[in-house]
């Protein structure tokens, strides 16, 4: 990535671009995460989660939200119902919690945290989204590369990190690749490999009626 952003150094300190290049590589999926998350995969989303006792503290009260709190809600309980297998990196083993998946796909600090000291200490070599807030979200960034790219939206800063994963052209972090696979394949539509699970995830979106 680094040696990306010497070249294209515009890339991140140009609102926009990320999403741009996107558009030119992928011009039918660019827009799907922003306009299907909220008609076609919320509901289905935090009904799935339902049935995990990892999720009920998020889905308390669920039904009272508005639909932008419930969206967020739902992409936040995507590391629960989409676990990240078993990997291993040289010769360890590693299982990832829930915490470490959750916390490798959108990171939640709370209101008034220190950007600077949280870049500081962060020091991640994958893109991820950070959320200021506790369920609801306050601000919402896409983190890449040790800068912090604040969005309107929880969505749009998981639309804008997907993203930069394919101008990059870098590997998901292994702790919550099948969350990302998931918006890879199912999401967005772009061709990718299915775990089982993503595929009960994918029958349950589109087919199941309630």
């Amino acid at each position: 990535m680094m040696e990306i952003f010497k070249e294209y150094p515009r890339l991140l300190d140009t609102p926009g671009m990320i999403s741009q290049d996107f558009l030119i590589l992928n011009p039918d999926s660019a827009s799907k995460l922003t306009e299907n998350w909220v008609p076609v995969f919320k509901d289905k989303i935090l009904q799935f989660a339902s049935r995990e006792k990892q999720s009920l503290d998020l889905l308390s009260s669920v039904e009272l939200m508005s639909a932008e709190t419930q969206s967020d809600v739902a992409l936040q309980v995507l590391p629960v119902v989409l676990p990240t297998s078993v990997y291993k990196i040289g010769r360890k083993t590693f299982k990832p919690t829930f915490i470490e998946t959750r916390k490798a796909f959108i990171d939640i600090q709370p209101i008034g945290t220190n950007m600077a000291e949280y870049l500081r200490s962060k020091n991640s070599e994958f893109p991820h989204v950070l959320m200021l807030g506790d369920n609801q979200c306050f601000q919402a960034f896409a983190v890449i590369n040790g800068e912090a790219l604040e969005q309107n939206t929880l969505l749009a800063a998981v639309d804008v990190c997907f993203k930069a994963f394919y101008v990059f052209d870098i590997d998901y972090p292994k702790q919550c690749s099948t969350v990302w696979q998931f918006l890879q394949t199912v999401v967005y539509g772009l061709s990718g490999d299915e775990t089982p699970t993503m595929r009960v995830l994918r029958a349950f979106s589109f087919y199941y009626c309630l």
